[in-house]
């Protein structure tokens, strides 16, 4: 059976990464235990049994609190339970962490994190998270957008040929457009107005006409922005 050395053949290695991706190596060990329950110790304690350079004896105590502060991550994240039909040491896996039964499962929960579903309206969570989660980065973040498109148009009650920019400007301009904030100062209403019509010029058109590389991490962040927006347009449309 694999171990945390077949992972991370040196200490510096394991040393080296955060607890959630020390974590995430654990969980992984996890699934491919024998039996439904297991210790921390079955886990660390070959790292030292094999006596190797690659971990020094030295290492042994910031190794071990790395391994308990990934081990304790697992518990925070409701992926491992202390088994309530042992005594006191021994784990199993939750039925969310055992629902992570592959690399890729793990990999895409990964990736989820960095978009959680707390933090996105429900339309993006549904329709646009699964594409982000896919890999689907540019195309996720198209289609965020187009979720704001469509909700700024219908709540301003604009013509179905106003698109982008245009649409924006048109909805938010600070004199008369539909859904400016009328009680905000002008000034504010203006920066509303750029606001949107600034995030579909500059994340959503360039995705639409052309190949643009978009990060994991920039499609998760552009996801929020639309997100945000997709809120406060929900918003305005009631002051209406």
């Amino acid at each position: 059976m694999a171990g945390l050395r077949d992972y991370l053949p040196h200490a510096d290695a394991l040393l080296s990464l955060t607890a959630e991706d020390l974590g995430l190596v654990l969980l992984e060990l996890m699934q491919a235990v024998r039996g439904p329950v297991f210790t921390s110790s079955e886990f660390e304690m070959p790292l030292w049994n094999a006596n190797v350079p690659q971990y020094p004896p030295h290492k042994r105590r910031p190794v071990g609190r790395a391994v308990a502060e990934a081990w304790q991550w697992l518990e925070n994240e409701g992926l491992v339970m202390a088994d309530p039909d042992q005594p006191n040491g021994y784990f199993c896996l939750t039925r969310k962490g055992a629902a992570l039964k592959s690399p890729a499962n793990i990999e895409a929960y990964r990736y989820g994190k960095l978009l959680p579903d707390g933090l996105l309206q429900e339309k993006l969570a549904t329709k646009v998270r699964p594409m982000f989660l896919r890999g689907d980065y540019d195309v996720a973040v198209v289609q965020a957008f187009k979720q704001v498109e469509v909700a700024v148009r219908g709540a301003a009650e604009l013509p179905e040929d106003l698109t982008g920019q245009k649409l924006m400007r048109e909805a938010f301009h600070p004199d008369k457009g539909p859904l400016r904030d009328k009680l905000a100062p002008p000034g504010e209403r203006q920066a509303l107005m750029e606001l949107f019509s600034g995030a579909f010029g500059l994340a959503r058109n360039p995705l639409s006409h052309r190949n643009v590389a978009v990060s994991r991490v920039e499609a998760a962040q552009l996801i929020g922005l639309a997100s945000y927006l997709l809120t406060m347009a929900g918003w305005l449309g009631v002051l209406r």
